[in-house]
């Protein structure tokens, strides 16, 4: 994790079984240098009708990274690192280590 705008769904996955993508995200101003309470949070609703393609609206709030629970499919990976955000999971050691610090896992 390097110091920049991530994004976390808010229920932990880029998509639902129901319902497509994840449309709830905390955006995080994360900078290595400050403990996770201090770090400044916001929560990111995504509008498909205003900006159809979520890569682009995570590129326009300035997101370069979105770290998930679980790692999703390998296209949407693909899609995302297209757009230049890195995706990462619970898997990779940074990516658990800020979940937890922020509470979220």
């Amino acid at each position: 994790m390097t110091t920049g705008k991530i994004a976390i769904p808010y229920y932990g996955n880029l998509t639902h079984p129901t319902s497509g993508f994840e449309r709830i995200f905390f955006i995080v101003d994360h900078d290595v240098k400050k403990p996770a309470q201090t770090q400044n949070i916001s929560i990111g609703i995504w509008d498909a009708k205003e900006s159809p393609l979520l890569p682009r609206w995570l590129n326009e709030l300035g997101v370069h990274q979105v770290v998930c629970r679980t790692r999703p499919e390998g296209a949407l990976i693909d899609t995302m690192v297209q757009a230049g955000i890195r995706v990462f999971s619970e898997g990779s050691e940074a990516a658990r280590k800020l979940l937890k610090q922020l509470n979220i896992i």
